[in-house]
């Protein structure tokens, strides 16, 4: 917490104007490039009065990270808890990881696309609790696509999966929506498809179909 007098609201207008100007500096000119006192400058304040409301650079890039994890777990927690059909609910958690990557693009690109410090850079450091935070915070949606895939072999009846093996079904359904992803923000896919909306569709109509038997569903 800052070290003014300042209300509350005061403060916390602030510390979101900090974070928000920091998520762009970062996706400008990279983790490496940006200071403490650059975002000051941007920001037209002093560096001082910065480190009132977060002590580093690290600090504001875990805060942002975490935001976003918190975000995309939020999205995806809301449409598992509003579906009993886990098959139904499968596709609208891919829909809902599609649209949180199109709709956050400056979230997405510092959470998956960048080569920043990751929490085993912060181990043993006194940033590494809460790294550790943003790391539990990250895994969240992971363990949440790991369970519903669970359910869904059960649903059709595919028996015996290794829990190890739902992990690897995890991350290969994970990089699969990474990539639609990725090629979105990118505009590539823009410029290999002019309608992207459809060929969306079509790939997370296939996903489900092909990798969910979403002929099982009702």
């Amino acid at each position: 917490m800052p070290k003014t007098s300042r209300p509350r609201e005061e403060v916390e207008l602030v510390r979101e104007r900090i974070l928000e100007t920091a998520l762009q500096m970062l996706i400008e000119d990279g983790f490496n490039s940006m200071s403490m006192r650059k975002l000051a400058s941007r920001l037209d304040m002093t560096a001082a009065n910065i480190y009132n409301y977060f002590s580093s650079k690290d600090e504001l890039y875990l805060m942002l990270q975490t935001r976003g994890f918190e975000q995309l777990y939020k999205d995806l927690s809301t449409v598992f808890n509003g579906h009993s059909n886990p098959i139904i609910r499968g596709e609208a958690m891919i829909r809902a990881y599609i649209d949180f990557g199109t709709g956050n693009r400056y979230y997405y690109e510092i959470m998956f696309n960048r080569n920043t410090p990751k929490y085993t850079d912060y181990v043993g450091t006194e940033m590494e609790s809460i790294a550790f935070n943003e790391k539990s915070t990250a895994l969240k949606s992971f363990h949440l696509t790991a369970q519903c895939l669970s359910e869904i072999f059960a649903a059709n009846e595919v028996g015996g999966v290794d829990p190890e093996n739902i992990r690897y079904h995890a991350i290969q359904l994970w990089c699969g929506l990474h990539g639609i992803v990725s090629l979105y923000n990118s505009r590539v896919l823009q410029e290999v498809e002019e309608g992207t909306g459809t060929v969306i569709d079509w790939m997370v109509d296939n996903i489900t179909r092909v990798y969910f038997d979403k002929s099982s569903a009702s």
